[in-house]
């Protein structure tokens, strides 16, 4: 069974020591950074999963996400003492998986850890890389890849999964409770924007790569696929 490899960036070092401790019981490999110009030297190493705070020293964590997006597709968890709602959807907008308000329940970042690391768990174990296809949309499920027009698309881990799940059921209609089941493993919380801001940097990548709309709103129920 494979370990993971998680960093934990936040400067408080009470709080960083305290979830080291315990997710290195949980079998996880934990490494530290304790402020953004740290977390920079981590950047191009093989890191499984980032747990990131927002307020560092150094470099932002609004940084850090940036610079990490731009050549990588890890999970990251923010974990914040920001609790307003723009803080939430520019984290989310800037390529975050999942966001935390400190303070926290350490078996609640456990179950959040568990459904990041789970995608990437499902991509190892699919034996064949079975291609879905919807007009001219490619996926590859094993690989994670995503053609348009026969050019490669760059999505995060969570667009990505977003549109796989269409494309498995390519006539459904999808509520947010089918989304956040399916994809982070709970319930929609009501007031959540996760679903709405991943799914609105999906559309425009479509739509910038296919020139047409790909998802579409069924305003009071969901999303589906234009037919």
């Amino acid at each position: 069974m494979r370990t993971y490899k998680i960093l934990v960036v936040e400067d408080d070092e009470a709080i960083n020591n305290l979830i080291k401790s315990y997710l290195e019981e949980e079998g996880y490999i934990i490494y530290q950074a304790f402020s953004g110009t740290e977390a920079k030297f981590y950047l191009k190493e093989e890191i499984d999963l980032f747990i990131l705070d927002l307020m560092l020293p150094g470099l932002s964590g609004e940084e850090i996400i940036r610079q990490l997006r731009i050549n990588k597709d890890s999970p990251i968890l923010v974990l914040s003492g920001k609790s307003a709602l723009d803080d939430k959807v520019q984290a989310l907008d800037l390529g975050a998986d999942d966001y935390m308000v400190k303070p926290f329940e350490k078996r609640e970042l456990l179950a959040r850890i568990k459904v990041l690391l789970r995608r990437i768990s499902l991509q190892e174990e699919r034996p064949v890389d079975e291609s879905l296809t919807y007009k001219s949309i490619v996926l590859k499920p094993k690989s994670m890849e995503v053609f348009v027009g026969g050019q490669a698309l760059s999505l995060t881990q969570t667009e990505f999964l977003i549109l796989y799940e269409f494309l498995k059921d390519p006539k459904a209609v999808f509520s947010r409770d089918r989304l956040y089941d399916s994809i982070w493993g709970y319930d929609y919380q009501e007031g959540d924007n996760a679903i709405t801001v991943h799914i609105s940097h999906l559309r425009q990548k479509l739509r910038q790569a296919s020139g047409q709309d790909i998802i579409i709103t069924v305003w009071g129920v969901g999303y589906k696929l234009a037919q």
